[in-house]
């Protein structure tokens, strides 16, 4: 009773009636991947497992990242169905991963990875660095089905686009796993995790995807949208009045 009634249909959609597994099968056989990467929180990981449990037998590489296995990879590693395990933030690791793949070249030694021979050997490797935020790509929508932009919002549903801010918070609340995030970067000096994108850099974020989208309403995924100074906040003010779009924020 949190959320107002909403009708797909009034945007043409229709749920799906096909089988989970059986979509994910039929796109694997068809696909035919080099590598499934995942991202879990705590309550998405046993779907996730479940699904790579059904695919195992084909001896596709497979990893796993995301906040449960950060803070649990010891768990996830000694799962058959799990070959390599992600601790902190996936962006650098992936893209050395897949091109040393790419190349034929060992990636047992790829920092943020925890990787498992064939023997079951695991190698756990150190972090690394983290990302300045306004160095990361705009987000890539293209390879989801149009649907996924849609989303209610009090009773409507909307075409909407997410923009990333913030990544961390810079309080410690006991509920939230930023604080364990900032603690395991400390702990490894890999820098800073509470991070946050400049305003241009937002600002070009929005102009793309609000342009390629048809964006109705944004929502900013933030840990805290708010924890910005008076400076910054005036800034983004003053920047978001050239799309004045509808938006909710965390």
């Amino acid at each position: 009773l949190q959320v107002r009634p909403f009708d797909l249909a009034e945007r043409g959609i229709a749920p799906k009636e096909t089988d989970m597994v059986g979509d994910f099968l039929d796109l694997v056989e068809t696909f035919h991947p080099d590598l499934i990467a995942v991202s879990v929180v705590e309550d998405t990981y046993p779907q996730g497992l479940y699904l790579l449990n059904r695919i195992k037998d084909r001896k596709i590489p497979t990893l796993v990242g995301g906040v449960f296995p950060t803070f649990a990879p010891h768990i996830a590693i000694e799962e058959a169905a799990i070959d390599m395990v992600c601790v902190g933030e996936g962006e650098g690791a992936l893209v050395e991963l897949c091109e040393k793949m790419a190349l034929g070249q060992d990636y047992s030694e790829v920092k943020n990875l925890w990787v498992k021979d064939r023997n079951g050997q695991v190698k756990i490797n150190p972090q690394r660095p983290v990302l300045d935020l306004d160095t990361l790509p705009i987000m890539d929508f293209e390879i989801f089905e149009e649907n996924r932009i849609y989303r209610p919002m009090a009773g409507t549903v909307y075409r909407m686009i997410p923009i990333e801010t913030h990544r961390g918070c810079p309080f410690t609340c006991t509920y939230c796993n930023s604080p364990s995030q900032t603690a395991l970067h400390k702990e490894n000096r890999v820098g800073k995790f509470f991070r946050k994108k400049s305003i241009p850099k937002v600002r070009e974020e929005l102009a793309y995807l609000v342009n390629r989208w048809k964006a109705e309403y944004i929502y900013f995924p933030a840990d805290t949208f708010l924890a910005w100074s008076d400076e910054e906040f005036r800034g983004f003010i003053e920047m978001y009045r050239d799309f004045q779009l509808p938006f909710w924020m965390q």
